[in-house]
This record gives structure tokens, C-alpha cells and sequence, in this order.
């Protein structure tokens, strides 16, 4: 397996999302829209399933090599994450105050996505 890989795929997905938020986040994140919130969140977690089921398949790991791809994928983002939603407001001017615990709740339903996705059984083409 190659760890480099999945490592920097989840770089390069943190960065993506962290620069489209920075400079759009205020469209996405609206706390005085639950239900809009809510899609976010479902759209957000199928995506990551997908993406990572996508990656797993495509690279042929084995069911214990799905477990470390996924943790590979997620630990960058998890921890720079942490840094960035302690100075939510620093990092994403563009956004009300209030939307800092939506922020941070997307985040972690996206990073459980991921996980969840080495729990899926993937199909053999």
C-alpha cells in the first residue's frame, strides 16, 4: 500500500475545502437554515463514502489496508483542522460566528465518513 498516497489525498482534500471555505464559506454554512444544513451534511457524508470507497477499490486493498488508508486519509486533515476551528473566525472571516459549531460538526462527520467507508465491503470488479 502506498501510504504516501492516501496521506497526501487527504492533504490535498483539507486544503480544497479549507481554501473553497475560506473564500465561500458563508454560502454553505448557514445556521439559520437547518435544513439546508442537514443536505450539507447528508451530501457531504455519501460524498466521502464514495470517494473513499472509490480510492479503496481502486488501489485493491484488503479489508485491514482499508482501515489504515482511511485513518492515512483523514490524519492531516484532522489535525490541521484542529488549529484551523480553534481560530475559526482568523481563518474564516467570510462566515458568522455562529457557524463555527456547524463547521466544526460538518468536519467530523466528514472525517467519520471516511472511516466508515473501511467498515463497507468493497466489490470486485
Amino acid at each position: 500500500m502506498n501510504r504516501r498516497l492516501f496521506f497526501g489525498i487527504g492533504f490535498a482534500v483539507w486544503l480544497l475545502a479549507t481554501v473553497v471555505f475560506r473564500l465561500g464559506g458563508q454560502l454553505f454554512f448557514k445556521p439559520e437554515e437547518p435544513l439546508w444544513l442537514a443536505l450539507l451534511w447528508c451530501a457531504t457524508a455519501a460524498a466521502m463514502i464514495v470517494l473513499a470507497r472509490i480510492l479503496f477499490r481502486w488501489t485493491k486493498l484488503n479489508r485491514a489496508q482499508r482501515f489504515e488508508a482511511a485513518a492515512l486519509i483523514v490524519i492531516s486533515g484532522m489535525a490541521l483542522d484542529a488549529i484551523v476551528t480553534q481560530d475559526f473566525a482568523r481563518f474564516f472571516p467570510n462566515m458568522p460566528a455562529a457557524a463555527a459549531g456547524s463547521f466544526g460538526a460538518w468536519l467530523l462527520l466528514a472525517y467519520a465518513s471516511v472511516i466508515l467507508a473501511a467498515f463497507l465491503p468493497v466489490e470486485r470488479a
